[in-house]
Protein backbone atom coordinates (compact mmCIF):
# COMPACT_ATOMS: atom_id res chain seq x y z
CA UNK A 1 0.00 0.00 0.00
CA UNK A 2 1.41 3.48 -0.98
CA UNK A 3 1.47 6.14 1.71
CA UNK A 4 0.27 9.41 0.92
CA UNK A 5 -0.14 12.73 2.92
CA UNK A 6 -3.81 13.71 4.47
CA UNK A 7 -6.04 15.23 1.44
CA UNK A 8 -6.32 18.74 3.24
CA UNK A 9 -3.57 19.53 5.31
CA UNK A 10 -4.42 22.93 7.68
CA UNK A 11 -0.99 24.32 6.15
CA UNK A 12 -1.00 23.59 2.47
CA UNK A 13 2.51 24.21 3.03
CA UNK A 14 3.40 21.16 5.21
CA UNK A 15 4.92 23.26 8.22
CA UNK A 16 4.37 22.40 11.96
CA UNK A 17 3.43 25.55 13.19
CA UNK A 18 2.00 24.02 16.68
CA UNK A 19 0.89 20.65 18.38
CA UNK A 20 -2.95 21.39 16.41
CA UNK A 21 -1.61 21.36 12.28
CA UNK A 22 0.29 17.81 13.84
CA UNK A 23 -2.75 16.80 15.31
CA UNK A 24 -4.79 17.56 12.59
CA UNK A 25 -2.54 15.40 10.04
CA UNK A 26 -2.36 13.02 12.60
CA UNK A 27 -6.51 12.23 12.69
CA UNK A 28 -6.58 12.71 9.06
CA UNK A 29 -4.27 9.89 8.39
CA UNK A 30 -5.80 7.95 10.93
CA UNK A 31 -9.29 8.46 9.19
CA UNK A 32 -7.82 7.68 5.86
CA UNK A 33 -5.83 4.47 6.82
CA UNK A 34 -9.78 3.50 8.97
CA UNK A 35 -8.19 2.99 11.66
CA UNK A 36 -10.45 4.28 15.35
CA UNK A 37 -8.56 6.29 17.91
CA UNK A 38 -8.80 2.94 20.35
CA UNK A 39 -7.16 0.92 17.31
CA UNK A 40 -4.58 2.81 16.87
CA UNK A 41 -3.73 3.33 20.42
CA UNK A 42 -3.73 -0.15 20.62
CA UNK A 43 -0.91 -1.04 17.91
CA UNK A 44 1.00 2.13 19.80
CA UNK A 45 0.76 0.49 23.35
CA UNK A 46 -0.95 3.89 24.56
CA UNK A 47 -4.38 4.95 25.16
CA UNK A 48 -7.34 6.21 23.30
CA UNK A 49 -7.28 9.33 25.25
CA UNK A 50 -3.71 10.33 24.62
CA UNK A 51 -4.41 9.24 20.93
CA UNK A 52 -7.29 11.92 20.96
CA UNK A 53 -5.54 14.42 23.07
CA UNK A 54 -2.66 14.56 20.24
CA UNK A 55 -5.27 14.97 17.70
CA UNK A 56 -6.72 18.06 19.39
CA UNK A 57 -2.98 19.15 19.76
CA UNK A 58 -3.30 18.92 23.44
CA UNK A 59 -1.44 16.49 24.29
CA UNK A 60 1.80 17.35 26.89
CA UNK A 61 2.95 14.32 26.72
CA UNK A 62 6.12 12.42 25.92
CA UNK A 63 7.52 13.43 22.29
CA UNK A 64 9.27 9.28 21.89
CA UNK A 65 5.27 8.18 22.15
CA UNK A 66 4.00 11.12 19.29
CA UNK A 67 6.59 9.84 17.33
CA UNK A 68 5.99 6.40 17.62
CA UNK A 69 2.24 7.08 16.64
CA UNK A 70 3.74 9.39 13.76
CA UNK A 71 5.44 6.58 12.67
CA UNK A 72 2.56 4.15 13.11
CA UNK A 73 0.75 5.63 10.44
CA UNK A 74 4.08 5.85 7.98
CA UNK A 75 4.33 9.66 8.44
CA UNK A 76 7.67 10.75 8.52
CA UNK A 77 8.79 13.83 10.52
CA UNK A 78 11.81 16.61 9.17
CA UNK A 79 13.10 19.45 10.95
CA UNK A 80 15.90 21.92 9.39
CA UNK A 81 17.31 25.22 9.79
CA UNK A 82 15.75 28.28 8.51
CA UNK A 83 17.04 29.82 6.30
CA UNK A 84 17.26 33.92 6.30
Amino acid sequence: MKLTTPSKPRNPDGKIRDAEDLGKILRDRRKELGYTQTELAQACKCSARFIGEIERGIAGGNIKQVIHVCKTLGIDLFARARGN
